[in-house]
């Protein structure tokens, strides 16, 4: 009780950092710029690149070979690079590796060591320790010298001080140098390179990141834009090269495909300006010598992990982070403990504390907008969702609430009781929980549940219908009015159904990693589904859920979401549904990325007729609900929200269609808070308005059209 108390203190403090960091209209700005521009670029240079799809496939299958291998392929590597004069040092954690790399760069004989880019010397804190030991650190990419000047952490993986605008750089450049540095990308760059040319001619260590290893010349690859990581490799006499455990790949075929996709993937770009290829040591001059520290600390652990093993895969080309709605809110210093997004959140649990990384797990919404762009196939919600697993300290407030919604009959009484003394519209919460209602309202739950009134309406439990309706906790008790027109649908189409005894789809207790309580509501669900019938849903999350027990080995029924069921009655006919306006749809994250059902709602809105559809990349951007999401981190959930308001605003929409009751709550809520005449609804109930008022003679056609 003590921690639960505690969280829920701790809760508005936490509401409060996440809108101070929000309110740095400078670095959101930069970081919304460089993000789409980043995002567009991807996506030409991965159009004319290929099939992106099957080469994601290919590799999700060689690079886990690769890894289950790793201790073989090292072992062969370490033998070829002593051949060659080289030393290879596997660190079993941070502290080796940092002790290691210290006394070697002592040894050196000199102060002054240059460093490539390294998201992997971030991890053992590398720079705090040399500099404890006396050396100076010199970080020679520029993104990385600019955030070392600002005393600052890096906020992306391919681009680390993409959060600072030209004004801010220039300012950085002219405190440190005494003299006034203009807001000249060209000039700076100029600048920094004369102040670099020093360092790398007069430092007797240089230390380098590497992009990928190929374990049969053997060969260490880097990739860099300005070059800097070659000077830092070849000029000092001794070369460090810093290493993850996960980075092997089987042969140089396999490393140049990755090098191949990483920067079209990352940036947009078709190749980096410099590849470096380092097969040994490079005795340009006598005393020259080569260390590759390779870094365990916790990867081959993981490897034992059916889930987090996964994150092994990753190639750190940053493309999560460009679509990221999280990340372009809030930044890679807010979103982040060392690794940042939901990758890091996993990278964080498999190198560091789990504390560390539950924090970043917290903030992800589980979108899965990360996994359309992977490369690897890496399915990161499903490792935030392990991490909330992992984590048994922490989270109970979070628990509590999500055990409270998974029992219907305690949320089904509490739904009673709010809609008894709750006005219709909660515009203002109180005290620190008005963060809650900062961008939207909340509407109270309507009576009755769906449940009592469809049983008073002559439908049966499991029996009576050519298909089952499972129409999920929120239109249960929130929205039953969706259930409602539905049913009142399915009529008009002559369609009979039947419902099921529910329970909660379990989603949410999966996402915070109860999966005891996940199984337990999956195994009720499956039992009480009504054979031979094909399952219909009104919600895009209870069907992903019911689609992560086939996952499990549980058998399923035939199941869909509405629209997918009715297209398919349909076939090639026609509808004779009409409107008058423009419609909008929200595409629930759900719907599209996790189950993969990207057309079907667009199509049978299509053939209503009248229609003058909205479309656009906004219709797939994450609405910021995400269930408890925007009860939880309500500052970022509603700073995603205004901008698919704003897009709303923008197109003129007169209705937005959606088919998650939990993203109606999020976008309706703001379409009130805001005072938009654009009405929000369920795509039943849509279809059901375009129904009414038509002719009798249009409804035999509907009843001859669907059987």
């Amino acid at each position: 009780m003590k921690g639960l108390l505690r969280e829920l203190r701790e809760y508005p403090v936490r509401w409060k950092a996440l809108q101070e960091v929000m309110k740095n209209s400078t670095m959101r700005g930069a970081l919304e710029s460089a993000m789409a521009r980043f995002a567009q670029n991807r996506d030409r240079a991965i159009q004319e690149w290929g099939d992106f799809k099957a080469w994601v496939e290919e590799w999700k299958i060689k690079k886990a070979k690769a890894l289950v291998k790793g201790d073989q392929l090292w072992a062969g590597v370490s033998r070829c690079l002593e051949e060659r004069g080289g030393k290879l040092f596997i660190a079993s954690d941070a502290r080796a590796a940092r002790e290691y790399i210290g006394k070697v760069a002592q040894a050196s004989g000199g102060h002054l060591v240059v460093k490539g880019k390294s998201i992997t010397s971030e991890e053992i804190e590398l720079n705090p320790f040399l500099n404890s030991l006396g050396l100076e650190v010199v970080e020679t990419d520029l993104g990385e010298r600019i955030i070392q000047l600002a005393g600052e952490k890096p906020s992306h993986l391919i681009v680390p001080a993409i959060h600072k605008t030209k004004e801010e750089v220039a300012a950085i450049f002219s405190e440190a140098w005494g003299r006034e540095v203009p807001a000249d990308p060209y000039l700076i760059t100029k600048e920094v390179r004369k102040d670099l040319r020093t360092r790398f001619l007069s430092a007797c260590t240089g230390i380098t990141g590497i992009n990928v290893v190929a374990a049969d010349i053997p060969a260490f690859f880097l990739m860099t834009n300005e070059g800097n990581g070659r000077l830092c490799a070849t000029l000092p006499s001794t070369q460090i090269i810093l290493t993850g455990w996960e980075k092997i790949v089987e042969t140089v075929e396999d490393a140049f495909a990755i090098l191949d996709i990483l920067p079209k993937n990352s940036v947009g770009l078709k190749y980096s300006s410099y590849l470096s290829v380092f097969t040994g040591l490079f005795p340009w001059k006598k005393g020259r010598s080569l260390h590759v520290v390779v870094l365990d600390n916790g990867r081959r652990s993981a490897l034992e992990d059916p889930v987090l093993r996964e994150a092994l895969r990753c190639i750190r080309c940053g493309a999560c982070m460009n679509v990221c709605p999280v990340y372009k809110t809030v930044g890679g210093h807010t979103f982040a403990h060392i690794y940042m997004g939901g990758i890091g959140a996993a990278w964080t649990a498999i190198t560091g504390k789990l504390k560390d990384a539950r924090e970043v797990a917290a903030l992800c919404t589980g979108c899965g907008t990360c996994l359309e762009v992977c490369p690897m196939g890496i399915p990161i919600p499903t490792l935030v969702e392990r991490v909330r697993e992992l984590c048994k300290e922490g989270g109970e407030a979070e628990r509590l609430a999500v055990e409270l919604v998974s029992r219907r009959n305690v949320l089904g009484a509490i739904a009673g009781m709010t809609s008894m003394v709750a006005p219709r519209e909660i515009r203002n919460l109180p005290g620190p929980a008005k963060a809650i209602t900062q961008e939207r309202v909340l509407e109270k739950p309507q009576r009755p549940p769906f449940h009592p009134w469809a049983l008073s309406h002559g439908l049966e439990v499991g029996r009576g219908g050519k298909a089952t309706l499972y129409v999920g906790c929120m239109a249960e008790f929130i929205y039953p009015d969706i259930g409602r027109d539905v049913v009142e649908l399915f009529k008009a189409l002559h369609i009979p159904i039947q419902i099921m005894e529910e329970e909660c789809c379990g989603l949410p207790a999966r996402v915070i990693g109860n999966h005891d309580n996940w199984r337990r509501l999956a195994r009720k669900n499956l039992d009480s589904i009504p054979p031979g019938k094909p399952l219909i849903f009104l919600c895009a999350t209870c069907l992903s859920a019911f689609q992560e027990y086939g996952k499990g080995g549980l058998a399923l029924p035939e199941a869909y979401m509405l629209s997918q069921f009715i297209l398919k009655r349909l076939g090639p006919n026609g509808f004779p549904g009409r409107f008058k306006g423009r419609v909008a749809y929200h595409f629930p994250c759900h719907l599209e990325r996790h189950l993969g059902i990207k057309r079907e709602p667009l199509d049978l809105l299509k053939k209503v007729e009248g229609v003058d559809l909205v479309e656009g990349e906004e219709a797939h951007l994450c609405c910021g609900g995400a269930g408890l999401y925007a009860f939880k981190c309500p500052p970022i959930a509603g700073e995603i929200l205004k901008k698919k308001l704003e897009w709303l605003e923008r197109e003129k929409v007169d209705v937005l269609v959606t088919s998650c009751p939990s993203c109606i709550m999020q976008l309706r809520g703001g379409v009130i808070k805001r005072k938009m005449s654009v009405k929000v609804m369920h795509i039943g109930t849509f279809i059901l308005e375009s129904l009414k008022g038509m002719e009798k003679t249009d409804l035999k056609k509907i009843k001859r059209t669907m059987g």
